[in-house]
């Protein structure tokens, strides 16, 4: 079987032995823990949005590709490892031409400091990140990283995202990810005297069924989160066909311990999917701006033409192309 053009590599490859030790281990396994269940696997390791939104659009693409394999001798030429584990080892393949081209991102280290400098490895020849403001940050504080950098986004399902129908109720969900639970009241309350119904949804604290549950038939959604490098949550709403209305304060943020200047926590907000807005009194005239009649928005026709899986995957094959000459 021939090699592939590219290999998506988010699990470290491992020899032949511990593959044998592997092997003989789980036909062992029913005898040593009869009954007992199985591990759960996850299809997608590394970071599951980035990762099941690349594999799945170069899939649709029918790309020549493969996603973590084996063996070292199914190792693509070109190999992209947006996973820090995966990267170490791809690196090292570069450094002994196992490999011809090497792309990480977007989601290996915000900062070119972090996780031990690992984006300053020279044996990367691209590096994706999310958004332009993003690129304009890490760029203007890392120089020699920029002419590596290459802006592409992800995707969402846009089958599963998918509403069942038009909005009939007069929910609104209220995203709420960072800022003081105050803040979030007094954005509810803003809500209510609209004659809307506030659904909190708590960043970390919700499953992906019950989010997609309150988005359908939502009347839209309102977003506070200090910064955001491309906002999933956001396009899922969208696909959902849900406007969003956005706090987009651009301040102050902090990264694991760093602070910095957010750039925008709607990186790819447009006038088809919503608002920007920055104080409680600014939302309030952005929610009669919203919900007046002479107002239309179409998210979901946004997602379909820009967001998708395979959408966002063919602009990030494209890239790859062009990265290996």
């Amino acid at each position: 079987m021939s090699r592939p053009f590219l290999t998506v590599l988010t699990t470290p490859i491992v020899g032949a032995p511990r593959r044998a030790y592997q092997r003989v281990r789980g036909s062992i396994r029913p005898w040593v823990k009869p009954g007992a269940p199985l591990p759960a696997t996850n299809p997608y390791p590394g970071h599951y949005a980035v990762t099941r939104s690349v594999v799945e659009g170069l899939r649709a693409l029918h790309a020549d590709f493969n996603f973590n394999p084996h063996r070292f001798d199914r190792l693509g030429r070109v190999v992209y490892a947006p996973a820090n584990e995966a990267l170490c080892q791809a690196i090292e393949l570069k450094r002994r031409r196992r490999i011809d081209c090497l792309i990480a991102g977007p989601v290996n280290a915000l900062f070119a400091s972090e996780c031990d400098g690992i984006l300053l490895a020279p044996e990367i020849d691209r590096l994706i990140v999310p958004s332009n403001w993003v690129l304009d940050m890490c760029g203007a504080e890392t120089a020699q990283l920029r002419p590596k950098m290459r802006v592409c986004s992800c995707g969402v399902d846009a089958a599963d995202w998918a509403p069942t129908g038009d909005a009939t109720t007069g929910r609104a969900i209220v995203y709420w990810k960072s800022g003081p639970e105050e803040f979030c009241v007094q954005v509810e309350r803003c809500l209510a005297a609209r004659g809307l119904e506030p659904v909190r949804i708590r960043y970390g604290s919700y499953e992906r069924s019950d989010y997609k549950r309150q988005l359908d038939g939502a009347v839209l959604g309102v977003f506070l989160s200090r910064f955001e490098t491309q906002g999933l949550a956001l396009a899922e709403a969208w696909s959902m066909n849900v406007p969003t209305l956005v706090w987009d304060p651009r301040g102050p943020a902090e990264w694991r311990g760093r602070s910095f200047q957010s750039g925008s926590s709607c990186p790819y907000l447009t006038p088809a999917t919503g608002l920007a807005w920055r104080t409680t009194g600014e939302l309030d005239l952005t929610l009669a701006d919203a919900l007046g009649k002479g107002r239309r928005f179409e998210p979901r026709t946004w997602v379909l033409a820009n967001m998708t899986d395979a959408v966002c995957a063919d602009r990030l094959y494209r890239l790859i192309q062009e990265s290996a000459g």
